[in-house]
């Protein structure tokens, strides 16, 4: 299920919105049981069921209502929801389309007008159509603020995404911002533990480490690992790319101790889940090998840099720019030892692959 559709199913009822219902009871009570089926059958994961049932309780409700009705567009609404979850991209769209059309007609309908629009520019996204989500967020973002809803949950998934959007384009001095709003609303409301919230931390670090401002970058980067270790997630890919972030920043300001420690930490994971042959665990084992470089462990950093080359070579072959980078940068730190005579004998092996063959 996508994450960002979670909460963006729309209920209504006939008589919520002024219908008679002496005159559509017996039809309501119909759609009223396949929607509430329908949402079941989505959520137990049975996808087309739902969708069938959706699309009986649609036909029954455009009879009966009319097809410019707002339960219609729910029921429009919610079916795309469930497409989407399918990554079912090209149902989704039109669907909500539909739904749209109709909530902008409706009076009062600004709430659920504004999370149709937050849906369709998911779908968008989806689609990798940023150009078309982009303003369908801030319009709801517009919304919501004229409403006094601006510190909803829904509206902190819809910062983000606008921040995603800057933030993949580069325009990270408008998407830092929106994150920021999002985080706060997050910390407000106690909602600080969710996979939204360590997303836009560690793209928050992602920023603040390009823009140099590393006491802000470790912070956030911390504050994301705090909270995967809190769910028990301390081993996802996501963690151990942040914990390789944030050993870089540590490397870099001579932080070699707490460095070592996430480095350490990454290498035995990798090692684990992927095997120690994958090429993954050659660049956590590079990784190291270049802290332990730094710290003047050359013992130790040998033997990982003998690790990658072995790992690379096994899964790249021995040409690959991979090895022979890996190789240029073993040969360097043999240098600096003092082992010249070694450190030549894989220069002149790298100098003779990257020569031309005639």
């Amino acid at each position: 299920m996508n994450p960002r559709n979670i909460a963006s199913a729309i209920v209504l009822s006939a008589l919520s919105i002024g219908i008679c219902a002496s005159r559509v009871n017996a039809q309501q009570q119909d759609w009223s049981k396949l929607t509430a089926d329908a949402r079941a059958a989505h959520q137990t994961g049975d996808y087309a069921l739902a969708a069938t049932l959706y699309k009986s309780a649609l036909a029954i409700q455009e009879n009966t209502l009319g097809p410019t009705n707002p339960v219609v567009a729910a029921s429009l609404n919610n079916l795309a929801v469930l497409y989407q979850d399918e990554n079912q991209f090209t149902q989704a769209e039109p669907l909500y389309r539909q739904s749209l059309a109709i909530w902008e007609k409706t009076p009062g309908a600004d709430t659920v007008l504004a999370n149709n629009l937050n849906n369709l520019a998911d779908v968008y996204r989806d689609e990798g159509k940023d150009d078309e989500a982009q303003p369908l967020y801030i319009r709801a973002l517009k919304i919501w603020e004229k409403t006094g809803q601006i510190e909803t949950p829904e509206t902190a998934a819809t910062l983000t995404s606008l921040g995603d959007i800057y933030h993949s384009h580069g325009k990270d001095s408008e998407a830092e911002p929106l994150y920021n709003r999002a985080l706060a609303i997050w910390k407000k409301s106690g909602q600080l533990e969710g996979p939204e919230v360590t997303a836009a931390l560690t793209k928050l670090g992602d920023i603040y480490g390009s823009q140099n401002k590393y006491g802000d970058a470790e912070l956030v980067y911390q504050n994301a690992l705090a909270i995967w270790a809190n769910s028990g997630q301390q081993e996802s890919p996501k963690a151990v790319t942040t914990m390789n972030s944030l050993a870089q920043i540590y490397r870099t300001h001579a932080k070699y101790a707490e460095a070592e420690q996430l480095l350490v930490r990454v290498l035995a994971i990798n090692e684990k889940k992927l095997g120690p042959e994958h090429i993954d665990v050659a660049a956590s084992a590079g990784s190291l090998a270049l802290l332990y470089n730094c710290e003047g462990k050359y013992a130790e950093a040998e033997s990982l840099y003998r690790t990658a080359i072995q790992i690379r070579e096994t899964n790249l072959g021995p040409e690959d720019p991979a090895v022979l980078h890996t190789l240029e940068i073993y040969a360097a730190m043999l240098r600096q030892e003092g082992r010249k005579d070694e450190a030549r004998k894989i220069e002149a092996r790298t100098e003779k692959i990257e020569t031309p063959r005639s």
